[in-house]
């Protein structure tokens, strides 16, 4: 097995490269665009509406359960997720009588582990085509930590006051983007922010710590179904977290609706619905989507005698594929809510409800067994179709030319023959049943039995 070593270790440090290189670590261009048709029609959901309140608010009054809540949360991660970085027991939730707002929130960001710097501001998300109230814009550092807005429209997000009464799919659809806001970002010891030092996370597995939102890449993405060869030489994709995040904020949601306090039952349920959505994106649950494991070590023995060719090459089309397929999802579903098209094939996948029985409410294992699974077999084939749905300079090897806001792909791939642009609808629209399915299973294990409790 020693002569083995040598390319192992080339795997190993090739991998490295790739994720340090990985393209922008959120999974669809706005996770609320993915939310309003998948749980607008739930009985839990449709017509409910609940009083806005705040993060302060919700942890005075939760202040003597909340421990035993997260210290089981916590204990629970240690037993069942692998590789998993324990807590260390000093940021355990503690509040003293009449702590101030400040204190409360950092314990808590503290004990779940995110980014303490996060506003938590009250707001909600409006629907393309919709208007935001007169003195009520939010700007972008009043909702993210983050420098570069991204695909959010902040012209969209509208100012809520503490006891408004907000619609719970809103409530749900606005929660289901904030992960990406910045609540995984700097959380490693080499992410050059102060919590890195506290959370024990330790240094970052993969992604570029030094860039803005590279950092939640390891929370964000699950490779749980990669060749034996891929892990023993780069053992540090395992190291993942998003069945952590799953099952901490559906437990907070849980804990939230039986303490009567529904609207941040539904906010946590929007921020678990996250994750979940995450793992339909093939590019979230495959390495390299369209590139085999011997191809990777075949790149990374050439990278190694000075080729290096093949694996720039690879990461070029890697990392254009991923933003095309992104930038399409965005500015289709864009236009489709904009405009009221509800048979966009899109936003219909998302209300189809056929699959709904093979997951009625999300379990532990549902991430890693079922979803990750359907996203892994599905991902060669999306690559390869994206490749043909799109011109040549969106996806091929050359060096990544869209940042996905300059260009609307969505518009250039109507040039494509009438079969491909079909063919592309059809397999997103897969990814899309998906997100629907597997977001309705998050609000059915999370809700209350019938609704009165659903709301104050």
């Amino acid at each position: 097995m020693r002569h083995l070593r040598p390319l192992r270790r080339c795997l190993y440090l090739t991998a490295a490269f790739f994720f340090a290189a990985q393209p922008a670590a959120w999974a669809w261009s706005g996770h609320a665009l993915c939310t309003w048709d998948a749980v607008g029609a739930m009985p839990q959901v449709a017509g409910r509406s609940v009083p806005a309140e705040a993060l302060t608010t919700f942890l005075a009054k939760e202040a003597a359960a909340l421990p035993q809540v997260l210290e089981e949360e916590e204990q629970w991660a240690r037993t069942n997720v692998p590789f998993y970085a324990p807590r260390p027991d000093s940021l355990a939730f503690k509040a003293a009588d009449g702590a101030e707002p400040a204190a409360l929130k950092q314990a808590f960001v503290h004990a779940i582990r995110v980014n303490e710097d996060v506003p938590f501001a009250l707001y909600v998300q409006r629907q393309p085509g919709a208007t935001v109230a007169a003195g009520r814009e939010m700007t972008w550092p009043t909702l993210s930590i983050l420098k570069d807005t991204g695909d959010i429209d902040q012209k969209r997000m509208e100012r809520v006051e503490e006891g408004e009464a907000l619609s719970v799919a809103d409530v749900i659809a606005t929660a289901t983007d904030e992960p990406d806001f910045g609540l995984d970002i700097g959380l490693f010891q080499d992410n050059g922010q102060k919590q890195g030092a506290l959370y024990n996370f330790g240094p970052q597995p993969f992604g570029n710590p030094l860039l803005d939102y590279g950092s939640q890449a390891p929370f964000h993405m699950g490779f749980y179904h990669e060749a034996g060869i891929l892990y023993k030489a780069a053992p540090f994709l395992q190291h993942t977290y998003p069945e952590a995040r799953v099952h901490l904020y559906m437990t907070l949601s849980r804990f939230a609706f039986a303490q009567r306090h529904p609207y941040w039952g539904w906010r946590f349920a929007g921020w678990a619905a996250h994750y979940v959505q995450d793992m339909a994106q093939p590019y979230h649950a495959r390495v390299l989507p369209g590139v085999g494991t011997v191809s990777m070590l075949w790149t990374s023995v050439l990278d190694k005698v000075g080729v290096h060719g093949p694996r720039i090459a690879a990461l070029n089309r890697v990392t254009n594929r991923h933003t095309a397929l992104e930038n399409y999802q965005k500015n289709r579903m864009t236009a489709a809510l904009a405009q009221g098209d509800k048979d966009d094939p899109l936003l219909a996948a998302l209300r189809d409800t056929r699959g709904d029985a093979a997951v009625q409410r999300l379990q532990p294992t549902t991430l890693r067994d079922v979803s990750s699974v359907q996203s892994v077999a599905a991902a060669d084939a999306l690559d390869a179709q994206v490749e043909r749905s799109f011109p040549a300079r969106y996806v091929s090897d050359a060096a990544t030319i869209l940042d996905g806001k300059d260009a609307d792909l969505y518009a250039l791939s109507r040039q494509a023959p009438a079969a491909e642009q079909a063919k592309l609808a059809g397999l997103v629209a897969d990814r899309m049943r998906q997100v629907g399915r597997d977001t309705r299973a998050v609000i059915r294990a999370v809700a209350p039995d019938g609704t009165a409790a659903a709301q104050r």
